[in-house]
């Protein structure tokens, strides 16, 4: 299931801003929906140490100003919130989160500014049939080697990028699915159409990823799961986000 929402920025400034660390804000209201609709599966993913199988990006609609240490919103102050996640009932409960922020009002984002949920609109998704599929990044690509180093691609660590994403994505998967399932993501590559290195800070770190148009080869059904939660690591955190 994949989501767009609009959310409408309310400040007194003339030209609101928000941190380019804004990934804690949005997951905070996230999480305020959650915990409002389904109190169990909220600490099933938060009070434990639970794969975050699905993803979000933003989209600023208008003329917006990205300086070093914040982004000055446009003369719209809208921004669309785009979120996936895997078919089934957890789909169906953030679904319902975003209903309630939805029906909320001057929701809390930072010091300076409220946010409003507007539309909730499904997005269409195409069903993968093939096995070499062209995507692009919505939000970057994080692929972490021994939970420290991250990874982005370039020609000359192609095949350790690969292995490594595979091991990201086993251990995203290995709580929900089968051990034969897992064996698809044995054989998923990613090569690069035109990617380069990009440095996004995220709840203050400085956050290695890759950004931009590939291919990824592999079984179908693994490709439409990729699709749905998001590719590589820390997508719950606003990461990982592809469209086809």
């Amino acid at each position: 299931m994949r989501l767009s929402i609009e959310l409408k920025f309310n400040s007194e400034s003339e030209h609101p801003t928000i941190a380019m660390d804004y990934a804690p804000g949005i997951l905070s209201l996230i999480k305020l929906g959650l915990s409002n609709v389904n109190v169990k599966l909220f600490e099933e993913l938060y009070n434990k140490n639970t794969a975050k199988n699905f993803t979000f990006s933003i989209y600023f609609k208008d003329n917006v100003l990205f300086k070093k240490e914040y982004i000055e919103l446009g003369s719209s102050k809208i921004c669309i919130l785009n979120f996936s996640i895997d078919d089934g009932a957890r789909a169906l409960y953030f679904y319902n989160s975003f209903i309630w922020l939805q029906q909320q009002n001057n929701l809390r984002f930072d010091r300076e500014n409220t946010v409003k949920f507007g539309k909730v609109e499904l997005v269409r998704e195409t069903l993968i049939v093939a096995d070499m599929v062209s995507f692009r990044t919505l939000s970057p690509i994080v692929v972490r080697q021994d939970q420290k180093i991250f990874l982005s691609y370039s020609e000359n660590n192609a095949k350790l990028f690969n292995e490594t994403l595979r091991i990201n994505m086993k251990s995203r998967l290995q709580e929900e699915y089968s051990a034969e399932f897992l064996q698809m993501v044995d054989t998923l590559e990613f090569q690069p159409i035109k990617v380069k290195k990009v440095v996004s800070r995220n709840f203050g770190l400085f956050v290695e990823a890759t950004k931009g148009a590939f291919v990824l080869k592999g079984n179908p059904i693994l490709l439409n799961l990729i699709n749905k939660i998001g590719l590589g690591v820390k997508c719950g955190s606003g990461f990982g986000m592809i469209a086809n």
